[in-house]
């Protein structure tokens, strides 16, 4: 957008374009939204006709093993469509599509905010004749919610009901939606982490070895001091790895109760997630054996582990023994997990000695989140460079361009 904005094309367009077809975000569930800053660039740059022709392509294409890609497509067509494009209008129509084998659907969100009310009926009649075509497909309110949220309003159920009168496909629509809501209403999800016992825990691990035991994050957060403490004596007492992985889950929320050195060859094994569990449980614990286990991981290249550790073990000058082995990292998610426990060394220890591990965050964060709370930390420690303020002002963030005073840049900058 700076490039866009101030020089002009600059033989960007091709890039331009691959980015509004491939969603380059890398958690589309927590950043925000990438098309309404694309379409600003797009209009700038005056490629409204290419991007509607370079998404159109892609329709008839098999559906893409990264769904997120349709998502954001769909999302671009609709900003093209309501700025005017009649192309977009019909492409993001046709796009409105099934995921092979589940219940989910592509560009329904964008045609009722589009559309409104003819929005609303349009993809309602589409899912009904999915719905009678498929057994296995089901619906559920989310189509009404979708519609009042855009509106502002309550009357999309309202809507549906007086439609579904004198148009069978609706009618099958809601009748799906009522069938998916009773059966939810009669069955209950809530699970009971902490209606088990310590001693059942310690079972539950020697008798279901396929069990990753994600859930007892939770059962640790819920359990009285005195259940965790047998857990804690088992985990003591273990030198099974994957057991030991598994109870370490336990104290994710809490920590373990008390540092004990039988605990620290956890966090050298080879097993990575055996390591990580051990850092996790360990990590609220302030304890000098930690600092000097953080110090080895971060000289052994585990650089996530080794920050984790650092948080409440930390001294004068550990960021620039950070800064000294930082290096880019390939994979997108060993990167984001580094920033992560980064920025976490970083908000716990505010100050000017933070520039260059943030300033890293920055540049070579994969997540705009990430690199949002970078640039937070700068300015309140007022060591962003200006460079860094001036790129802000653009970014895909609209948190992080609020964060130097920029809405979206005005058409004649």
């Amino acid at each position: 957008m700076q490039q866009v904005y101030g020089y002009g094309l600059g033989g960007l367009a091709a890039n331009i374009v691959a980015a509004c077809v491939s969603c380059l975000t890398y958690d589309p569930q927590c950043e925000a939204e990438r098309a309404p800053w694309l379409f600003s660039i797009i209009e700038r740059a005056k490629l409204n006709t290419k991007v509607v022709q370079a998404i159109e392509a892609t329709v008839q294409e098999p559906t893409p093993e990264n769904h997120r890609d349709m998502y954001q497509r769909s999302a671009i067509l609709k900003e093209l469509a309501a700025a005017g494009s009649n192309e977009a209008r019909r492409v993001l129509y046709s796009s409105l599509v099934r995921l092979s084998g589940t219940s989910d659907v592509i560009a329904a969100e964008q045609i009722v905010a589009l559309d409104g009310m003819e929005g609303l009926m349009r993809v309602a009649r589409q899912l009904g004749r999915w719905l009678q075509a498929d057994p296995d497909f089901w619906v559920d309110d989310w189509l009404s919610a979708q519609f009042d949220a855009s509106n502002g309003s309550e009357g999309g159920l309202a809507a549906l009901e007086r439609e579904a009168q004198v148009d069978p496909d609706v009618a099958s629509y809601l009748a799906g939606m009522r069938r998916t809501l009773e059966s939810q209403s009669g069955s209950s999800s809530h699970f009971g982490a902490a209606a088990y016992t310590g001693a059942e825990i310690v079972e539950h691990v020697k008798k279901n070895p396929k069990d990753q035991c994600h859930w007892f994050r939770r059962w640790g957060a819920q359990a009285s001091s005195d259940q965790r403490e047998m857990v804690f004596a088992a985990l003591l007492a273990s030198d099974e790895p994957e057991h030991v992985k598994r109870l370490f889950r336990c104290f994710t929320k809490t920590g373990v109760p008390r540092f004990d050195n039988r605990l620290l060859r956890w966090i050298a094994d080879p097993d990575e997630l055996v390591r990580w569990a051990a850092v996790r449980a360990m990590a609220p614990t302030k304890q000098i054996e930690l600092r000097q286990a953080a110090l080895r991981l971060i000289a052994d290249g585990d650089m996530a582990n080794g920050i984790t550790l650092l948080v409440n073990n930390f001294e004068a000058n550990d960021f620039a023994l950070c800064a000294g082995h930082l290096k880019a990292l390939d994979d997108a998610d060993e990167a984001h997990h580094l920033v992560g426990e980064l920025l976490d060394l970083c908000e716990a220890h505010k100050g000017m000695d933070a520039l260059e591990c943030l300033l890293y965050v920055y540049e070579l964060s994969p997540c705009s989140t990430c690199r949002r709370r970078a640039v937070e930390l700068l300015i309140d420690a007022d060591t962003a460079p200006a460079w860094v303020l001036a790129e802000s002002a653009f970014d895909a963030d609209p948190d992080t361009r609020a964060l130097v005073g920029a809405g979206q840049p005005a058409p004649d900058s």
